[in-house]
């Protein structure tokens, strides 16, 4: 057999593609909300809709009073500071929008912050 014709019958020959999750064709378990078998229920599914489109947040700039350092006796100062908040991308869905984890900062106390993960979350339209 000639190596051309072994290398196009290879070439031509299918095979399972192990990449790809789930069937993006499967409507039975993620319907779109109009059709009749959307509303079955099941207690540990969440029916998050197909992906319309996605809505960028971008990064924000947030202004913070963090005290400073003085030499002793002096009475205690404070000094601005510019943080930067990461953006994100919001996925809207036919049922909801879908908001990955992101980056916050919080106050904790008077002067002091700290960064937070907020978990992923879906809500409703």
């Amino acid at each position: 057999m000639k190596p051309w014709v072994l290398g196009a019958f290879l070439l031509f020959l299918p095979g399972a593609t192990f990449a790809q999750v789930g069937d993006p064709t499967d409507t039975l378990n993620n319907p779109h909300p109009a059709m009749p078998w959307s509303g079955i229920t099941n207690p540990n599914r969440v029916d998050y809709g197909r992906v319309v489109r996605y809505i960028q947040v971008p990064p924000r700039q947030v202004v913070i009073e963090v005290p400073a350092s003085t030499p002793e006796g002096l009475p205690r100062q404070s000094q601005r500071q510019v943080v930067q908040v990461p953006g994100y991308a919001i996925a809207e869905t036919t049922t909801g929008f879908y908001y990955p984890e992101r980056w916050t900062i919080e106050q904790v106390g008077a002067g002091v912050y700290q960064w937070r993960q907020l978990p992923a979350q879906f809500r409703r339209k």
